[in-house]
């Protein structure tokens, strides 16, 4: 490099004719792999500012209609997109409403599958946790809301206190106190302190050394 920016100029023009007649098609190669590039992200990026602007809509269009159809859209066109999730979440919750369980926990266990592959806490993935074990724990299916929470490393307040109803009506009772208990450590909420600290007052059977 020294030598090229000491040479004249005609020594530099020989220079690069002579490396534009060796590497001339690595060259053309790595300018066409550029503008390729440049071209794919950015219609990458205007493909997926157009599809968050439909999805989006079609939400909102879903919620102020309270209508299937723009719903059942979403989940068609768009099945894996996170308004789809908000959807299917609010369809489950319509269903159990009405007394149709089991499309309530197949809703809720397709959120939970959409989910499932972030290693952080995913407020989806949680809030659909939550309503299943709710549910089994209405039908008293004790084993299937520990199957369901024991899936995540992270419990809030309010999945402990779901394990440790869970516990409860398996006769579990002591770990059901330690569910309560980190329920209680992670529970902000007054009136939801009272609740845990009343069930682990209730607890029976366990066995206090």
């Amino acid at each position: 490099m020294a030598n090229f920016f000491s040479a004249s100029q005609e020594e530099q023009q020989e220079i690069l004719l002579t490396l534009w007649n060796k590497f001339r098609y690595l060259i053309i190669a790595a300018l066409i792999s550029v503008v390729l590039f440049i071209l794919g992200r950015d219609y990458f990026v205007d493909s997926s500012n157009e599809k968050d602007l439909l999805t989006a809509t079609l939400y909102q269009n879903y919620l102020e209609s309270d209508g299937r159809g723009n719903g059942e859209k979403l989940l068609e066109l768009y099945p894996n997109s996170i308004y789809a999730d908000f959807v299917r979440l609010n369809e489950a919750k319509k269903s159990f409403q009405i007394g149709d369980k089991d499309k309530a926990i197949s809703l809720l266990e397709k959120v939970l599958d959409n989910n499932s592959s972030n290693n952080q806490f995913n407020p989806l993935h949680a809030s659909a946790q939550i309503r299943l074990a709710k549910i089994y724990l209405e039908n008293e299916k004790y084993d299937s809301v520990l199957m369901v929470l024991d899936s995540s490393e992270d419990l809030t307040s309010t999945m402990y206190e779901l394990k440790g109803d869970a516990e409860n009506g398996l006769k579990e009772y002591q770990s059901a106190r330690m569910s309560y208990m980190l329920a209680l450590q992670n529970s902000t909420n007054q009136a939801s302190r009272a609740l845990i600290n009343m069930k682990i007052s209730d607890l029976e059977g366990e066995v206090l050394e």
